[in-house]
C-alpha cells in the first residue's frame, strides 16, 4: 500500500480513490440543491386585475358562473384592485337591479271572446296569469331586499372581502401612493392615452391602469387583466388581444414580465391555479355572447306580448279548431315563459332569509 499518496481527514486514513468519491458525491449534492432552487424560482406567482364590468356581470350570471365568484374569494390576496373599481361597482349596482326589476314587471291579459269564456282554454290562461303574478311578486320581493341592504346580496358580500383586503396591491384612499397614481392618471387622461373611451369624462380607467403598472413593477410575478371594456383590448374568434399602446407601454415601464389580457374570469382563475370546471367555462362563454339581464327581460317581454296577442283574438271561425290551436300556442309560450323566468330568477338566488 502506498501511504504517501493517501490523506488523513479527521484522523482517518483515506485513500485517493475514496477521497475522490466523497468529493464527487458532495459536488453532486450541491448541484442537486442548485437545481431544486432553480425549479422553485421558476414557479412565479400570478396576480389578476378584474375590471368593474366583470363584477357587475355576476348579476346577469347563471348559477354555474356564480360558482366562480366564490372561487375568486379563495385568491382574493392576489387580486389587484383599486378604490375606483369599488366605487364604480357601488355606483352601478342598484341601477342594474332596477333595470331588471322594471323590465320584468309585466302583466298578462288573459281575456277571451265570449264563445270561449267557459272553456278549458280560458281556465288554463287564467291559471297562467296567476302563476306569473306570483313569480313576479317573488322576484320583486327579492329585488327589494337587494336594493334595501347589500347584506342580502351574495355578490356584494364576496366582493366586499376583495375590496377590504389588506394586500399591498389593493389601492385604498388612505394610501400615500394614491396621490402619485392620480397625478399620472390625470396626465394620461388629458393626453388621450388608453384605456379611455372617446366619450369618457372620468379618468377611472386611467387610475386602474396606472395602479396595474405600479404593482407590476413592484411585484415579482405574472399579471392578468380581465375586462370586457373595448378600451383595454379586443376579441376576435374567441381570442383576446391587449390594446397595442398598452402592450408597448407595459414593456417600456415594467419590462418583460408576462401580461395576459382576457374577457373570461375562468381564464384568470386557471392562471391563479384555481380549478375551473368545463361546465363553468362553457357557461361563461355562452353568457358573454348571449345573455344580459336586459336582453333576458326583453325576451320575457316579447313572449308576454305574444301570449297576450293569442288570448285577445276577437273572433274564431271554427271554435273547435281554434281551441286546439290556441291551446298549443299558449302551452308553447307558457313553456318559454317558464324558461325565461328561471333565467331571471337564477340571478337572485341566495338572497332570501
Amino acid at each position: 500500500m502506498i501511504l504517501d499518496r493517501s490523506q488523513v481527514i479527521d484522523g482517518i486514513l483515506i485513500s485517493p480513490a475514496a477521497h475522490f468519491g466523497s468529493r464527487f458525491m458532495a459536488q453532486a449534492k450541491r448541484k442537486t440543491k442548485r437545481k431544486t432552487k432553480k425549479k422553485a424560482k421558476r414557479k412565479i406567482q400570478a396576480y389578476a386585475f378584474i375590471d368593474t364590468n366583470i363584477f357587475l356581470d355576476f348579476y346577469r350570471a347563471s348559477e354555474a358562473t356564480l360558482a366562480m365568484l366564490e372561487k375568486l374569494e379563495q385568491v382574493r390576496d392576489r387580486i389587484i384592485c383599486t378604490y375606483q373599481v369599488e366605487m364604480e361597482f357601488l355606483k352601478n349596482r342598484q341601477n342594474i337591479i332596477r333595470n331588471i326589476a322594471s323590465l320584468s314587471n309585466l302583466s298578462v291579459d288573459a281575456s277571451f271572446p265570449a264563445v270561449l269564456s267557459d272553456t278549458q282554454l280560458s281556465a288554463s290562461a287564467k291559471k297562467t296569469k296567476k302563476d306569473i303574478s306570483k313569480k313576479q311578486a317573488k322576484l320583486s320581493n327579492n329585488l327589494i331586499k337587494l336594493l334595501d341592504s347589500p347584506a342580502n346580496d351574495r355578490v356584494y358580500k364576496v366582493l366586499e372581502h376583495v375590496f377590504r383586503s389588506e394586500s399591498a396591491h389593493v389601492l385604498t384612499r388612505d394610501m400615500d401612493i394614491k396621490n402619485k397614481i392620480k397625478r399620472l392618471a390625470r396626465r394620461r387622461f388629458q393626453l388621450g392615452y388608453p384605456p379611455r373611451k372617446a366619450k369618457d369624462t372620468s379618468m377611472g380607467d386611467a387610475v386602474n391602469w396606472e395602479w396595474i403598472i405600479y404593482c407590476a413593477s413592484k411585484l415579482r410575478g405574472r399579471f392578468i387583466i380581465v375586462s370586457r371594456d373595448s378600451d383595454f383590448g379586443c376579441e376576435y374568434k374567441d381570442k383576446y388581444f391587449l390594446n397595442d399602446q398598452l402592450k408597448q407601454e407595459f414593456r417600456e415601464r415594467v419590462g418583460q414580465k408576462s401580461l395576459l389580457y382576457t374577457q373570461k374570469l375562468s381564464v384568470a382563475l386557471s392562471e391563479l391555479e384555481v380549478p375551473v370546471t368545463n361546465a363553468e367555462r362553457e357557461t361563461e362563454a355562452e353568457e358573454i355572447v348571449r345573455i344580459s339581464p336586459l336582453e333576458l327581460a326583453r325576451r320575457y317581454q316579447q313572449t308576454i306580448a305574444k301570449f297576450n296577442a293569442i288570448t285577445s283574438q276577437s273572433s274564431f271561425t271554427d271554435p273547435g279548431s281554434a281551441f286546439v290551436n290556441v291551446t298549443l300556442k299558449l302551452q308553447e309560450q307558457q313553456d318559454r315563459l317558464n324558461r325565461l323566468f328561471a333565467g331571471i330568477e337564477n340571478q337572485h338566488q341566495g338572497i332570501e332569509d
